[in-house]
């Protein structure tokens, strides 16, 4: 039995550079509020759903989808920072934060 014909890749001799440590914490903050914002929308499901079946006065399904839309745009963004380097990533880091500071602005503090 003939033994199959190996060939040897081309590995590089360096490893890939690293981020600096400034932008994975930045991304790292994002990402974390980003998870908050995630857990927030599922808890005002929870308060919608249990208000209902007590008749008592909720959330209101309008706050509860925007707090929806509020953490899918959040996660639209982490996840573009997370798949970029440099600016493009800080800025789409910049921009989960925003949407999600925006968002409890309207529905928790104004």
């Amino acid at each position: 039995m003939s033994e199959p014909i190996t060939v040897e890749l081309h590995t590089p001799e360096t490893r890939p550079q690293r981020e600096q440590l400034a932008a994975r914490t930045w991304r790292g903050i994002s990402g974390a509020f980003t998870v908050g914002l995630v857990l927030l929308a599922i808890a005002t499901v929870a308060v919608q759903w249990y208000a209902g079946g007590r008749d008592l006065p909720g959330l209101g399904w309008d706050v509860v989808t925007g707090h929806w839309i509020m953490a899918a745009l959040a996660v639209v963004c982490q996840i573009f920072a997370d798949r970029r380097r440099g600016w493009k990533a800080a800025l789409f880091s910049l921009g989960a934060l925003t949407v999600g500071f925006t968002g409890l602005w309207i529905y928790w503090w104004a």
